[in-house]
């Protein structure tokens, strides 16, 4: 908590300079975005953006929005516990959540729990199926999920403040403020999300018990035009989250987990005529600690920092982008179960981009190394033809990777440092049909990924787990998005839908892997009058299975869920906006996850103040 306090006070002070300068401000279209990489260099692959609006409307957690509105299964031992996700069949640790560029899944398990990320509090939230390991690095196999915090110049001052309540004494809340005038920009988030989490297990007698949490998350991102061609930018994020698991059985012993995440970047931005030179350096600190018993408490955990310093140039030439990335990576962990170790990788990229008529392509590569284990060269190369105003396609092919953890490595008793990085040969093709205006869109995309050395762990001769690279497995599918928008005088008609076909097999045995639910289906309808708004969801989830033998026996059922909400925004209320939200209206029982029921149905109320 002392860090949230440093935090709030180093907001108040640049917030004080921003509103002291005002009077003086000129107005400027100017926003920068520190990922870049997202949209120069993803030629061949499509891209879901999600803006700060589209945020603010749909607040909880990273999961509440992806699982509406993407391809993504994610399996939840429960409201607000772990939430592990399943991008086009693979598993959760390869999926890459970038933070401004950065990886930043955790090096212990290399993964994200996507129930600790509000995603209100940041500026924009855009989603890459497939391959991306060229620039993210490791994990970026499954698909990428890309956070941003954007720094504008344009002299205006915001400020957000938003609080949502609902069953079992679910309580968020949200302060976003910004400010800027011609030479600083200042941006502020700090968000809270906490329940008593007490629900009834739907069909049964029994409560969710054991099952409170408690999130904070702070943003603070700063810029600085030093003159016309040299910018210093310093982004940073907080996390501190507690909460208890829940109980599978009410004669279980109660365990709490507690985690704080320290996240920094500073990036300095130069132009030279055409050539944009880019430094970044960077660090992070994650630390856990679980208890067992909460009733006698001897808490494990460990902690592990990680320093990145990255240069990149980016120069334009005639039809063709020219981009040179270098990484150096340094991370250490220590612990009560895992030893203490550390690690060096250093990388380089070569990215290039030609621009040709209707036609654009790309050829990305990249070689890491590292001094535990050996990478493999990765590639990556991508069309994008435009037939005519309405029909287009993409292509890509792709070699990504995905390196062992420290867990893999180093957990006491069990790692192995001989584990080689996983490794996924994948190629996809999209089909976008789309109308002049662009209100109407629908696109078709075919993938198929070849993942091979994939890590698992398993007894070994002593009944010792220990992770070793066993499994073989290909995922293919198809997914379908359609958006489409109709105006009738005042009436706005918003419809978005998916389906998702996945295939995920063990190419050993031919069995589909656990949890991977071969359909997904999700629509939203949304109706605009004037200032009152309704929509309507819905999220199918074909059943997964919960053994590696695909015990019909073991099963999770299939499932439909239907959502729907209300809204309206006074006028000459300082733009105040109430809505309301009802979850799973027809009261279903399911789960994502084993034994792991998520509530019946359940309500919101959300206020929002925009100054």
């Amino acid at each position: 908590m002392r860090y949230s306090i440093i935090f709030s006070v180093l907001a108040c002070l640049f917030t004080t300079l921003g509103f002291a300068q005002f009077d003086s401000i000129q107005k400027l279209d100017e926003v920068f975005v520190v990922d870049r990489q997202i949209n120069r260099f993803s030629t061949g692959q499509l891209i879901f953006n999600f803006s700060s609006s589209n945020l603010q409307d749909s607040p909880g957690t990273l999961t509440d929005v992806l699982q509406q509105n993407t391809s993504i299964f994610f399996k939840q031992n429960g409201f607000g516990m772990v939430s592990s996700p399943t991008f086009r069949g693979t598993t959760a640790q390869q999926t890459a959540v970038v933070w401004n560029g950065f990886n930043i899944n955790s090096q212990f398990n290399g993964q994200t729990d996507f129930n600790t990320l509000l995603v209100d509090g940041f500026d924009e939230l855009s989603v890459r199926p497939g391959g991306g390991s060229v620039i993210y690095g490791t994990g970026a196999i499954g698909g990428s999920i890309h956070l941003k915090n954007k720094m504008r110049f344009n002299g205006e001052t915001n400020l957000t403040l938003s609080a949502r309540a609902g069953s079992f004494s679910t309580y968020q809340n949200l302060l976003k403020a910004s400010t800027s005038n011609d030479k600083w920009s200042l941006s502020l988030a700090l968000s809270r999300l906490s329940s008593e989490n007490d629900y009834d297990w739907p069909g049964t007698s029994r409560q969710n018990l054991n099952g409170q949490f408690e999130h904070y998350n702070a943003n603070l991102s700063i810029a600085r035009k030093l003159n016309q061609n040299n910018r210093i930018t310093y982004h940073g994020m907080y996390f501190n989250g507690d909460r208890n698991f829940s109980l599978l059985f009410p004669s279980d012993p109660p365990s709490a987990y507690f985690n704080e995440d320290h996240r920094h970047l500073l990036e300095w931005e130069s132009q030279f005529s055409k050539v944009t030179s880019v430094l970044k350096l960077a660090f992070f600190d994650e630390f856990f600690e679980y208890t067992s018993d909460s009733r006698n408490p001897r808490p494990t955990g460990a902690s592990a920092q990680t320093a990145l310093a990255r240069y990149s140039i980016f120069y334009p030439y005639k039809n063709f982008n020219f981009n040179i990335l270098t990484e150096y990576n340094y991370s250490t962990a220590s612990g009560d179960n895992v030893l203490s170790e550390s690690r060096n990788i250093a990388s380089f990229a070569f990215l290039t981009k030609h621009h040709w008529k209707k036609l654009t392509s790309e050829v990305s590569v990249r070689q890491e190394y590292s001094d535990v284990y050996d990478s493999p060269f990765l590639f990556s190369g991508g069309l994008n033809y435009k037939f005519s105003e309405v029909i287009s396609a993409k292509a890509n092919v792709s070699k990504n990777f995905r390196i062992p953890t420290f867990n893999d490595l180093y957990w006491e008793g069990s790692g192995s440092t001989d584990l080689l990085p996983e490794t996924s040969n994948q190629v996809e093709a999209s089909v976008i049909l789309s109308d002049v205006n662009n209100t109407q869109q629908l696109s078709f995309t075919g993938y198929y990924n070849d993942i091979t050395n994939l890590i698992r762990w398993i007894p070994n001769s002593t009944n010792i787990w220990q992770p070793e690279n066993v499994d073989e497995v290909e995922t293919y599918g198809l997914e379908a998005n359609l958006s489409s928008s109709y105006e009738f005088g005042m009436h706005t008609f918003d419809l978005r839908s998916l389906y998702a076909y996945t295939i995920s097999e063990n190419k050993q045995t031919g069995f589909q892997l656990t949890y991977v639910p071969k359909h997904k289906v999700t629509n939203s309808l949304t109706y605009n009058i004037d200032r009152f708004s309704v929509d309507v969801q819905n999220l199918y989830n074909g059943e997964v299975f919960t053994r590696s033998n695909n015990s019909a026996g073991d099963v999770l059922e299939d499932y439909w869920l239907w959502n729907a909400g209300i809204s309206y925004a006074f006028p000459n209320l300082q733009n105040l906006k109430l809505s309301a939200q009802v979850k799973n209206i027809g009261d279903i029982a399911y789960q994502t996850a084993e034994n792991r029921p998520l509530p019946g149905r359940h309500f919101f109320i959300q206020t929002i103040i925009n100054f």
